[in-house]
């Protein structure tokens, strides 16, 4: 390997990847490290042992139809064009497999009349349809490039309308965030700014280019993004930050981050040699490809990821706490064209680089610095510390990134329910209107339809008992982690109540036999329908409960009027044929749970994480120290003690604040935003507490101003259509208008039709009612 790269890292892991077992890393390194010619013997055998490889059958095997089943964003790796980059990454090219080349005609298919590919995908809308995004279209583009489809009158058309895309923006000459002409959708950031990932994209398909067939403007267009790297700490153009998850990879890598950053820059040797170079350009590469080594690598230069999407745990990139020989070979080879600038890559002090907007200031090492203290040839370089002490925080910033994040006040983010579930990790469905009540908090124009949709049609979300054996509304792909953090717990429950109700464990199996065989043969069944069939006295709600924990059955649409008590039952097998329960160790699916949960609530306490997951103080501490440096401490003002972040987020925090004001929204009882964290003071006043918390912490139906709860909503009287509002104090006109407003949209989920509020002046304190008032605050 050149002494140069040598330099750069500290260290020499060619000899570890030429011996390893991974015969796409071998090929990485053969041609694009040590430069070797394609039909040099030794390439070509790794080549032929990669694409003949497990990798790439895993990959083959994932590949969807295009239109027809891709309804991946551009921000997923499972997304068709970043799946092909990843295959060619690993060695496949054009004429290797059918099926890849079945789907590059297929993108070719499919082109508007400006010349823009279209993808297949939801943009405001929750049914897919076809969408032009810059992003999409570029992603298109690079790959057809990628896998030698440059001749294609349409995708010299694609390229020809990128070119004309390109504008003049407040940073520079790049591309921006276009709406998309059917959906008018485009990102959440200032319409004239760069839209980063859009430029890089289009920054990877033109540098497949030869030089001489590139635009002459394009290094002007990648010295726009330089700058905004140059620019991090001042601005955050479409809120493309610079911290910890730019400058740590999650493999794969596609999306905007220091990797695909230094490997596109990597194919433009203008920006930093030659006559036009310019020597801030040459520092800011030098820059990104210190941090891209810094934050990655450890002993011997080898790569072992710190983060992974979900999903690609079969490769070696896609598994944490073992070195990647897949992921370092890619890495070496983004750095290897930058082997002019290792002095000036070797003298950056990472620690003292300045921080991105909304960040802390203290970068996050990795965790074996080893290669990093060898870069400077015996002297001892800046060190990098995690945080000596908690960083602190400001309350009204936490309590804006917490509202942030379970988007509240939040009008113009684009979501969806399930990316709302996503963010929040579940929604309680106690009562079963709640989930419905909470998205319609969260969502414009929320219609009941829509999750009926995605959990009885779609499946992308299912009703499941998890945490602390309550049910749940969750994403149907994180089954597995509600699954192995929580199932022993549950099933322990429901199979001491099957026990209490006479129904022991053998005979449990032969009832749940005969269940699974009558839906098969008979489709979705009640649990009355159940009773009738097998002709049993047993508790046929105990069963089907308890099968439901074993992941046997799963809720289907229920038999009676909205919302619904009387569910249908379906097999799990036949509802969700993808989702394998049992993958994930206990170990391995609480770590992913309190992951969620702390970026979820974050700023969080141990005993919140310990509490809210269920996981117990034991496996909360195992879970949290596994996560090592993941999880920053952080102090918010007024506490006496540290709360967690995860480091990911901690530049929301102080860039975090509450735009929309008044900000109203009508909350059910029991929802996440209340019941996500033991302590509530960043949204409860001490004086109202006993109002808004029964004896036992649960919360009822609150409303939410500007992120405090201003007061108590309800249904009126059993038999009365109608909602009743207790304030706590008096409110200006405006937020009394906006109240009435939310009112109106919550009377149409819950009757159809919308009702004026009836104002009440007075309610009784929830531990003086009766049990079960927090779920009827306002009726006798």
């Amino acid at each position: 390997m050149d002494d140069r790269l040598v330099k750069m890292l500290g260290a020499d892991p060619l000899p570890w990847l030429l011996v390893s077992d991974e015969p796409s890393a071998v090929w990485i390194a053969l041609t694009r490290v040590n430069g070797r010619a394609s039909d040099d013997p030794r390439v070509t055998a790794a080549r032929a042992a990669a694409i003949a490889g497990d990798d790439v059958r895993v990959l083959l095997e994932r590949l969807p139809e295009w239109g027809a089943g891709d309804f991946s964003g551009h921000d997923s790796p499972t997304f068709a064009p970043n799946l092909l980059n990843l295959l060619a990454d690993l060695g496949v090219g054009a004429g290797d497999f059918p099926q890849v080349d079945a789907l590059l005609d297929a993108m070719l298919e499919h082109q508007d009349a400006q010349g823009r590919f279209s993808a297949f995908g939801k943009y405001r809308s929750e049914e897919p349809q076809w969408g032009t995004l810059l992003c999409d279209t570029h992603a298109i583009s690079g790959t057809l490039l990628r896998y030698g489809r440059g001749d294609d009158p349409r995708v010299q058309a694609a390229l020809k309308r990128a070119a004309a895309d390109v504008a003049d923006t407040p940073q520079g000459r790049a591309w921006r965030c276009e709406p998309d002409k059917r959906s008018l959708f485009r990102g959440p950031g200032r319409k004239a700014d760069v839209c980063p990932q859009v430029t890089l994209e289009a920054l990877r398909a033109f540098s497949q280019l030869p030089e001489d067939e590139r635009p002459e403007w394009l290094n002007e267009a990648a010295r726009t993004s330089l700058g905004v790297w140059r620019r991090r700490g001042d601005e955050r153009p479409y809120m493309f930050g610079h911290g910890y998850q730019f400058k740590t990879v999650k493999w794969p890598a596609f999306w905007y981050g220091v990797l695909p950053m230094v490997e596109t820059i990597g194919r433009m040797p203008g920006l930093w040699s030659g006559p036009d170079a310019r020597e801030e350009d040459r520092q800011s590469i030098a820059e990104l490809a210190a941090c891209l080594i810094a934050y990655n690598t450890g002993e011997g230069g080898r790569v072992t990821p710190r983060r992974a999407c979900r999903g690609f745990e079969a490769l070696s990139l896609g598994r944490k706490r073992e070195p990647s020989p897949t992921a370092t070979a890619l890495l070496v080879a983004a750095l290897a064209p930058l082997a002019e600038l290792s002095a000036e890559i070797a003298a950056v002090d990472v620690g003292g680089l300045q921080s991105s907007k909304g960040g802390t200031g203290t970068p996050i090492p990795p965790k074996t610095p080893k290669a990093a203290a060898s870069r400077d040839r015996g002297r001892e370089p800046a060190s990098c510390p995690a945080p000596a002490r908690p960083v602190p925080i400001a309350p009204k910033n936490a309590l804006a990134r917490l509202l942030t994040r379970h988007h509240l006040g939040t009008p113009w983010v684009a979501a969806s329910v399930e990316t709302i579930v996503s963010d929040i990790v579940g929604l309680q469905a106690v009562s079963l209107s709640a989930p419905y009540l909470a998205l319609n908090a969260r969502l414009t124009g929320f219609e009941r339809a829509r999750l009926d949709s995605a959990l009885y049609e779609r499946r992308s979300l299912s009703l499941f008992r998890c945490m602390r054996g309550t049910v749940f509304a969750v994403r149907s792909e994180m089954l597995p982690v509600f699954f192995a953090a929580t199932d022993r717990a549950v099933r322990h429950h429901s199979a001491r109540f099957l026990g209490n109700k006479g129904v022991s464990m053998r005979h449990f199996e032969i009832l749940a036999t005969n269940i699974l065989g009558r839906i098969g043969e008979e489709g979705p069944l009640t649990i009355a329908e159940l009773h009738a069939r097998l002709d049993t006295h047993v508790d046929m709600a105990a069963v089907v409960t308890h099968m439901c924990n074993e992941g046997l059955l799963l809720r289907d649409r229920p038999v009676d009027e909205w919302p619904g008590r009387r569910f249908r039952y379906t097999r799990f097998a036949d509802g969700l044929p993808g989702v394998e329960l049992d993958r994930l160790s206990e170990e391995d699916g609480t770590l992913a749970l309190i992951r969620a949960y702390v970026r979820a609530f974050g700023p969080v306490t141990r005993a919140d994480v310990a509490w809210w997951t269920g996981a117990g103080p034991k496996r909360t501490a195992a879970a949290l120290e596994a996560m090592g440096d993941e999880i920053v401490e952080v102090t918010v003002e007024g506490d006496d003690g540290p709360r967690l972040m995860h480091a990911a987020d901690l530049e929301e925090l102080e860039s975090a604040t509450q735009v929309d004001r008044p900000s109203v929204a009508l909350l059910p009882a029991l929802d996440p935003l209340l019941m996500g964290v033991m302590r509530r003071d960043l949204l409860v006043a001490d004086a109202t507490r006993r109002y808004i918390f029964d004896p036992k912490g649960s919360a009822t139906s609150v409303v939410l101003v500007d992120g405090h709860v201003a007061g108590i909503w309800d249904m009126l009287h059993d038999g009365e259509q109608g909602i009743a509002v207790h304030l706590f104090d008096d409110v200006d006109r405006r937020t009394r208008e906006v109240i009435r407003a939310r009112v109106t949209g919550v009377a149409q989920v819950l009757f159809d039709q919308p009702m004026e509020p009836s104002w009440l002046d007075t309610m009784l304190p929830l531990g003086t009612r009766p049990g079960g008032s927090v779920l009827r605050p306002l009726r006798a």
